[in-house]
């Protein structure tokens, strides 16, 4: 919802705000219909932005001129220009200082993923200079508040380097996702790329099923790979997550060479039938 190129491409295909209109009420009795996970008042926000968003475009305003939440914001923009590097952690988000370097996010998710919190949203960034920020919205379903201490006392070992992060986040599956039951239609695992939706990044949008650690691992073949990951949208639908990211290559640019593109697959697709 936050990228330009994606309102656009809605206001084309919707055309007019009526058809803008019905989309968005058959959006969510589709949901609906599919459980109540797949609904709630976050996702019916990021609805209501997109549409909102979209509408503007088609009375004639520009895709990037509608006004949203800015990231990074003028005061953490400050904070990285002073390389002032930390955790903050507050109600719903966690925030992370850090020099750049691939895997930030992805030892941010798994530290996530190991203490059970779900990513709702996901947002990162990087400089020129050599810093990097990325914040993470969760929800808690087991516990009120959110036992953040812990957390970021997890978080700074794993972004030191001196936390068993991969074997911690195994067996934790492991334990948790043994009573799961199996589905008789099993949610097939599939990744697809998009290199007209942004400007400036291209989009790898993953569908699997749901499990622990899922965005720590398809995340964790993404650094492998040093990618930049831009922007994060996290979605679970009942038993299935679609997770899309905004992806940079080492030279700051979209990725559009096809080996490029088919190892980055190969490298998601090991992770998430390993």
């Amino acid at each position: 919802r936050s990228d330009p190129g994606t309102v656009q491409l809605v206001a084309e295909r919707a055309q007019t705000l009526e058809r803008l209109e019905l989309l968005w009420a058959l959006t969510e009795a589709d949901s609906l219909a599919t459980g109540p996970s797949a609904w709630g008042s976050w996702k019916a926000g990021l609805v209501s932005e997109l549409v909102r968003r979209t509408a503007a475009v088609i009375r004639g305003g520009g895709a990037g001129h509608v006004s949203l939440e800015t990231f990074p914001t003028a005061e953490q923009k400050q904070r990285l220009a002073a390389k002032d590097f930390g955790i903050e952690s507050a109600g719903d988000r966690v925030t992370v200082y850090a020099q750049d370097r691939p895997g930030t996010f992805s030892r941010t998710a798994g530290v996530l993923s190991l203490h059970g919190l779900d990513v709702l949203s996901a947002q990162a960034y990087s400089s020129d200079d050599g810093v990097a920020l990325a914040e993470f919205r969760v929800s808690d379903r087991r516990r009120d508040p959110i036992p953040w201490e812990k957390v970021t006392r997890n978080l700074q070992l794993a972004l030191d380097g001196v936390l068993a992060l991969e074997a911690r986040v195994a067996q934790r599956a492991r334990t948790y996702g043994r009573s799961k039951p199996m589905r008789r239609d099993p949610i097939a695992i599939s990744v697809r790329f998009d290199n007209d939706v942004s400007e400036t990044a291209t989009v790898v949008e993953v569908h699997a099923p749901n499990g622990i650690g899922i965005l720590y691992r398809i995340t964790h073949a993404l650094a492998d790979l040093d990618l930049d990951i831009r922007f994060a949208k996290v979605q679970t639908m009942g038993d299935e997550v679609v997770d899309s990211f905004y992806l940079r290559g080492r030279q700051g640019g979209k990725i559009t060479d096809r080996f490029h593109l088919g190892e980055i697959e190969k490298a998601i697709l090991h992770r998430l039938v390993e």
